[in-house]
């Protein structure tokens, strides 16, 4: 992997994050508000399920990605940690991104809503420098190319 494109998927799976961990405040916050049937949609069990899984892919975006850029700080090899750190930013980011979106209803695809924006930018950095199904091809590679 270039020096180059190693920093610019670390950068993204960066962006990624913030966006990601934005999207779940805005939802969270959402999920608190919205009331049906005399209660907050937060409590019901499949919403919370969601907000739970996506807290936790936001979770692991973050710990790949601090761990990717703690190794090229250190000048380390890398390729693992980044295509790691990228596939987490790529298949969390379309998960959280859809989960919002899910949890918002019709009110997600208005286009003059925050969400929408958020949703656009998570989708857009899942493709930017390959998908996360291009990472586990090379991650596939690089382990199958590692001696017995």
């Amino acid at each position: 992997m270039d020096w180059i494109l190693a920093r610019a998927a670390v950068a993204l799976s960066a962006t990624q994050l913030g966006t990601l961990e934005r999207a779940l405040e805005l939802v969270a916050e959402y999920a608190r508000e919205r009331v049906q049937f005399d209660r907050p949609i937060g409590s019901f069990q499949a919403v919370a399920q969601r907000l739970a899984d996506a807290f936790i892919d936001v979770k692991g975006v973050r710990s790949t990605l601090w761990q990717a850029a703690w190794r090229l700080s250190e000048n380390l090899p890398a390729e693992e940690e980044v295509r790691t750190a990228k596939f987490w930013a790529a298949d969390a980011g379309h998960r959280v991104a859809h989960t919002v979106i899910h949890i918002h209803g019709g009110v997600g695809l208005d286009r003059d809503h925050p969400v929408h924006r958020y949703f656009l930018a998570a989708k857009h950095n899942e493709f930017a420098l390959g998908s996360a199904t291009e990472q586990l091809r090379r991650l596939g590679q690089i382990l199958a190319d590692v001696p017995a």
